[in-house]
Parts: C-alpha cells; structure tokens; sequence
C-alpha cells in the first residue's frame, strides 16, 4: 500500500478540517482549535472532501484502501499530532501565566 496515496487523503481531508478549527479558534480561543482538530474537524473534513472529491475513492479502494480504513488512519494520526500539542499548549500557558 501507497504511503503517498495515505499522506495525500490525510492532507485533502486535513484541509477542510483545519480551516474550520481556526476559524473557530479564532473565535472562541486557541484552545478550542486542538480540541475541534481532533474530534468534530475531521467530521467537517470528511464532510467536505466527500462533498468535493467522493469519485477519489475508487482511487484509494483500487490502491488497497477502503473508506473506513482511510477515516480511522487520519482520525489516529490527528490524535497523535494534536494531543502532544496541546500538552505543549497548556505547558507554555501554565508558564507564562
């Protein structure tokens, strides 16, 4: 199986996913931004690639992926870049204030 087909799926989906976590962590604050990253971004990315580029799921399929296969595989890899960076976040806010 590709890496570059999984990288490609988890930077389509991570698109929508990350201009709605800053848009509301713009908002409501910094800290909403990893929460929203991680959990009900990734809804509004698969949302909006599904909307956008459902067709490239044939694509993925013939590679060896399948769809649930695809959403578990970015849901896991945006926990592990957004829970060490909220740690980090709440590190520097504890030490600054």
């Amino acid at each position: 199986m590709s890496f570059k087909a999984l990288w490609k799926y988890f930077l389509d989906v991570n698109l929508f996913n990350i201009i709605f976590s800053f848009t509301i962590g713009f908002v409501m604050g910094w800290f909403w931004v990893f929460i929203l990253f991680s959990s009900v971004g990734i809804l509004i990315g698969l949302l909006g690639y599904n909307f956008i580029k459902k067709n490239e799921y044939y694509t993925y399929y013939n590679l060896g992926y399948t769809k649930q296969m695809l959403i578990k595989k970015v849901f896991l890899m945006n926990l592990t870049i957004s829970i060490p960076l909220l740690l980090i976040y709440l590190i520097i806010v504890k030490w600054i204030f």
